[in-house]
């Protein structure tokens, strides 16, 4: 099967030094997108023929950090075309695949229920209890990447803000990850709480 080929040709893309450096958008990113497409795709009652392009994207999608951490997406929609085409797979399909990947890019702006879908599958972990334990891998891969360096009420700041701001495409992401997602804005709200509330009493004993 297609699919199969491509699982283990992007598996072993992302698993070259360079995809096992990073914390975050590494191959256990790439199986969880995978089943996440899946989960959404289920609670849809769609069909494996309209779920196998979106897979494809999902195994493809963060290939492209092979070429580059900020324009990755680019890349990762030319590996797939590249790898499809050569299988003489259908134009009208590959361009799904690429377009979806290519939508996964910062505000993300799908155009197609399948790009919906694997927009959500990607940020799938903003709603669920695995966002915090990623979230601090995130912030070690803008470190070691980036040299994005924050402390921690400017990182709990900008989480709440981003997560604010973000929405969900689809009918699971607005309904069972939008309501994991506002527990997680309460629990970075709480934790800010905390530490301007531990500032202020050390600034106080300061003056005291």
């Amino acid at each position: 099967m297609l699919i199969d080929e491509v699982k283990s040709y992007c598996e072993e893309l992302l698993s070259s030094q360079s995809c096992k450096e990073m914390s975050f958008h590494n191959l256990e990113h790439t199986h969880d997108v995978v089943a996440n497409i899946k989960t959404i795709g289920e609670s849809m009652g769609l069909s494996a023929t309209f779920l196998e392009p979106i897979i494809i994207a999902g195994w493809f999608h963060d290939t492209g950090f092979l070429q580059s951490y900020k324009e990755h997406e680019k890349y990762s929609a030319l590996f797939a075309y590249q790898f499809l085409s050569a299988r003489d797979w259908p134009l009208e399909k590959i361009k799904i695949v690429t377009t979806c990947i290519q939508s996964t890019h910062m505000p993300q702006a799908p155009c197609s229920l399948e790009a919906e879908i694997l927009c959500d599958a990607d940020i799938f972990h903003l709603g669920t209890s695995k966002f915090i334990g990623r979230n601090q891998l995130l912030r070690k891969e803008w470190e070691e990447k980036l040299q994005e360096q924050y402390c921690e009420e400017s990182w709990l700041r900008l989480n709440i803000q981003f997560l604010s701001q973000q929405h969900f495409f689809t009918h699971y992401g607005k309904t069972i990850l939008a309501q994991g997602k506002c527990k997680n804005i309460n629990f970075l709200k709480s934790k800010l709480v905390q530490i301007t509330k531990s500032a202020s009493l050390k600034i106080n004993a300061n003056f005291a």
